[in-house]
């Protein structure tokens, strides 16, 4: 799978789970922090160069070796 599609991936799962799970805490109500955090994710992905730190930006754009 390529590198990018990974972060993304972990990315929308992480936020998703986490407001879910804090929605479902605080109000009894998970089904509206998944679309929450699905949202917040979508929302925040453009800001990956801001909150991802250097090596990892580094490490997703770098070419895999072929040997």
């Amino acid at each position: 799978m390529d590198r990018v599609a990974v972060v993304a991936l972990l990315w929308f799962v992480g936020w998703t789970t986490a407001i879910c799970q804090l929605s479902q805490y605080l109000f009894n109500d998970p089904g509206t922090g998944a679309i929450l955090g699905f949202t917040f994710a979508l929302l925040t992905v453009f800001a990956w160069p801001w909150i991802l730190p250097t090596r990892l930006e580094h490490w997703m754009h770098e070419h895999p070796r072929r040997s």
